[in-house]
């Protein structure tokens, strides 16, 4: 499977842009901190749910089972290079525990909803999102929700215990398990519902970017842009890992969707999950979100550069 190099750079550009509105409409105190964060809740519990659930609704076949399953092995494999890069690296700097769990948990978590699932639609088309959805956003919920929220937490000022309740009924699990149950039995989804499902799932592309914009229009950007530490986790996120995983997995003979998607799905920036996640917890969000600002912003970069590689 080949990616067009200028139609992804035309891709993430568009993103890019609508990053830059959010940002602008941050900075001029247009949308507020408080208007921000619903319009995170809307694209979190409502327009993003449905974009998941819209996108499982297709003809059940045993190639697209096949396909879905082997995904979500080469994610689970992913993830554990991950985990152990982000582990042995983090034990490296010199940087105060709370900050080494930070570190350690934006190079395992990325930003697989707000700018993977656009991007995988926009490149590939919405039979590449459903292997996505099924095959890395399944994993990246339960790993978020759970590792994610235990490595920021643990040395932060509110400690988390582990909580299957938190993890199945985190927004992103319910939609793919909805999603999977009417995909299983072939359900029809009934009018009106149907059409609203699809009237909102356009909306999420746009309203998570705008988000990522208004979150960077928050953040120091000048004191992000001197941190040599924000700059090591950006190229181990970026481009050291999924590169590195390319050439495993193509060594394995992978190819077209087996190959692409996880690798595009790993090599997106920081998730705002730890942001939100430390300042949940009471670890350094400013530290977490100054992460996230940096490798959003390098990606516009990173992005279209491994798509070169497949």
């Amino acid at each position: 499977m080949q990616i067009d190099f200028f139609l992804t750079l035309q891709k993430v550009v568009v993103l890019f842009l609508l990053i830059v509105i959010g940002f602008i409409a941050g900075r001029s105190k247009l949308i507020s901190e408080k208007g921000q964060k619903d319009i995170t809740q809307l694209v979190l519990y409502i327009t993003m749910p449905a974009t998941i659930f819209s996108a499982m609704q297709l003809e059940m076949s045993q190639e697209r089972l096949h396909t879905s399953f082997l995904i979500l092995g080469i994610m689970i494999f992913c993830y554990v290079v991950m985990f152990t890069v982000g582990m042995v690296l983090s034990r490296r700097l010199a940087l105060p525990d709370n900050r080494r769990d930070i570190f350690q948990t934006a190079l395992l978590l990325s930003n697989t909803s707000f700018m993977g699932y656009p991007i995988i639609q926009s490149l590939l088309g919405p039979e590449a999102l459903f292997y996505a959805v099924v095959g890395a956003g399944f994993i990246f919920e339960i790993v978020s929700w759970s590792l994610g929220i235990y490595l920021i937490s643990r040395n932060g000022t509110e400690k988390a215990s582990f909580d299957w309740k938190k993890v199945i009924l985190s927004p992103g699990i319910l939609s793919i398990l909805f999603g999977l149950v009417f995909f299983a039995f072939q359900l029809p989804v009934p009018e009106p519902i149907d059409s609203v499902i699809h009237i909102m799932s356009p909306a999420t592309s746009p309203l998570a970017m705008i988000v990522i914009g208004l979150m960077l229009s928050r953040s120091n950007i000048k004191e992000a842009f001197k941190n040599k530490y924000l700059y090591l986790a950006a190229a181990f996120k970026l481009l050291i890992v999924p590169v590195t995983l390319l050439f495993i997995l193509k060594a394995f003979g992978l190819t077209g969707p087996a190959l692409v998607i996880p690798i595009m799905m790993i090599a997106m920036p920081t998730a705002s999950y730890v942001a939100m996640f430390s300042g949940n917890y009471g670890n350094d969000a400013k530290f977490a979100s100054q992460i996230v600002f940096l490798s959003s912003l390098l990606s516009m970069i990173s992005i279209p550069i491994i798509t070169l590689l497949f």
